[in-house]
């Protein structure tokens, strides 16, 4: 099963999850937050419900599930069925954010290329993930009755600023946060210095 058919299917038990764990989610909330600064407009990729779009104050968001696509809408985010390789912008925004999102990507360099064209000189890229190396990926990579995780591939924290370098931002910063076990989240900065 494709991944966009995945959260098509199960887009409600994806939603309930932040109910669920809502101190997580806000600590994950906290944590992007630190890094976002001050910015004018904002894209979420992979917007999925709209929880992390809202609440941070970004305004669009792209998905290809339609089912994601409509709960971000009647949460108030302005939302773009599109694939994260071919972003329909150009230069419009001043922040671009993957929130979990890189894992479930068929090609996550391509799209962070992608988002260095829909990026605005001096315009950065946040992109917050579960690295490969920690044991919260671990652990997600050994459960199987999780249909969003069991089809997911991890980056390590190295592959991630790879990846953002090879797109053409300069990686400005980098952090982990602890959930669960300790560096469960890696979070890198990526500044788009040259249009």
């Amino acid at each position: 099963m494709k991944t966009v058919d995945i959260f098509e299917r199960y887009w409600k038990r994806y939603n309930s999850w932040y109910d669920r764990n809502a101190e997580i989610f806000k600590k994950e909330v906290e944590f992007i937050r630190r890094y976002l600064g001050n910015f004018k407009r904002g894209l979420e990729v992979g917007v999925g419900t709209g929880r992390f779009a809202v609440e941070l104050g970004i305004e669009c968001g792209i998905d290809l599930s339609n089912a994601m696509l409509r709960l971000a809408r009647s949460r108030g985010v302005e939302v773009v069925k599109a694939d994260a390789k071919f972003l329909p912008f150009k230069r419009a925004f001043d922040l671009v954010l993957f929130a979990f999102t890189l894992c479930f990507l068929d090609d996550p360099a391509e799209a962070l290329r992608s988002a260095k064209d829909v990026t605005v000189e001096g315009g950065k890229v946040v992109v917050c993930t579960i690295p490969k190396e920690s044991k919260l990926a671990k652990e997600y990579m050994r459960r199987k009755d999780n249909p969003f995780y069991s089809n997911a591939k991890f980056y390590s924290s190295r592959d991630v600023i790879e990846m953002i370098e090879k797109a053409g931002f300069t990686v400005v910063e980098t952090d982990f946060e602890d959930i669960k076990y300790g560096g469960d989240l890696f979070l890198a900065v990526g500044l788009n210095e040259k249009v």
